[in-house]
């Protein structure tokens, strides 16, 4: 069956009305009479008609400009790019732009902001602790521009929304995720609590394992790699975390809260203590795979990033293009474990149903 799209045409000569009352009862605007209001709208919520998206586009005459802005690792940056190239395919018929910026480090995302703030419409942030970045947006907001935070939230400003991961809840799902993995002994943390999405991973970590059998959580341990793996930050990484498995012998776990499982993993191998000692972290990496496969990574929770790429934009350009309201203020995205025997369902998909 051919599928038509119904334009005011079609409703005017099904009505025997002009185009131009139909036009004012849409748009509301323009004086008609309440019995040809009630007729028109009556037969377009009879029929679901929709207004074409292109048509008001081309009406309004409108272009709309979103920068996007992060501070990501490749591999979760790459997932992220996904779900934005989609949308853009999607949207950039009707008037929307994009300037992406990826920054290395969180100075340099503040000298990108500056950069696109007079080109943009609205920003899509994930907001990295950096002094001066609140007063920043609540600049934009108060110019006008429409803000929202993804991935990492800056929950304390006038955004219009935050669309990504509780990380708290994500640390509960891991500790339990843990106590059914490992044996009751010591549990090693990596990662730095004073980022403030480490905290929460971390203390929803330490609160939810202590329900579920006696383990002892070491403090954590600020150790990271840099994100494109340089190769001495590898090996001091390593090494500081087999002097951990070193000078804990009841240690059956490690919880790696940052994007450092690489080195963790490599820390098992040379200490020939593989399976002997779990260990969990978080996203679907490449070079996570065969270490899943291998089972020297038992498992990652993942949080959705072709969503959090896609969803976002969407949301800004419809809010500004068709008027749409926000349901709410946070749209949390799913966890999702992956593991060894569920592992094929998640290479290369692409999180969108």
């Amino acid at each position: 069956m051919e599928m038509k799209n119904i334009t005011i045409s079609d409703i005017a000569e099904d009505l025997n009305l002009s185009r131009s009352t139909i036009d004012r009862v849409i748009n509301n605007r323009g004086s008609v009479a309440k019995e040809t209001q009630k007729k028109v709208l009556d037969y377009i919520e009879r029929i679901n008609y929709k207004p074409n998206r292109a048509a008001k586009h081309l009406a309004k005459k409108t272009n709309y400009t979103i920068g996007i802005s992060y501070f990501f690792p490749e591999g979760f940056a790459a997932e992220i790019k996904q779900g934005i190239n989609k949308i853009y395919d999607e949207l950039s018929h009707y008037g929307l732009n994009i300037i992406l910026k990826e920054a290395h480090s969180a100075a340099e995302q503040m000298e990108q902001l500056k950069e696109m703030e007079t080109e943009i419409d609205a920003l899509m942030l994930a907001a990295w602790n950096q002094e001066g970045l609140l007063d920043f947006v609540e600049k934009l907001i108060k110019n006008g521009k429409k803000v929202a935070t993804f991935n990492r939230d800056l929950a304390q400003s006038n955004r219009l929304f935050y669309f990504g991961c509780d990380y708290y809840q994500a640390g509960r799902l891991c500790g339990e995720l843990m106590a059914g993995l490992a044996e009751e002994g010591s549990v090693a943390i990596i990662g730095d609590i004073e980022d403030k999405t480490g905290f929460k991973r971390i203390k929803g970590f330490k609160e939810s394992i202590q329900n579920y059998g006696n383990y002892s959580v070491l403090e954590p341990q600020k150790i990271t790699q840099n994100y494109d793996l340089d190769g001495e930050l590898n090996q001091k990484a390593i090494k500081k975390i087999k002097a951990i498995i070193r000078n804990n012998q009841d240690l059956k776990a490690i919880y790696v809260v940052n994007q450092t499982l690489n080195a963790a993993a490599e820390a098992l191998i040379q200490a020939n203590m593989v399976g002997e000692i779990k260990l969990i972290g978080y996203d679907l990496f490449e070079e996570s795979i065969e270490l899943i496969e291998k089972k020297i990574v038992q498992a990652v929770i993942c949080q959705e990033p072709f969503n959090q790429g896609y969803y976002p934009i969407k949301m800004l350009f419809e809010n500004f293009a068709d008027d749409r309201q926000l349901e709410k203020e946070r749209y949390i995205t799913k966890l999702e474990i992956v593991m060894k025997e569920n592992l094929k369902y998640y290479q290369g998909y692409n999180y969108l149903i």
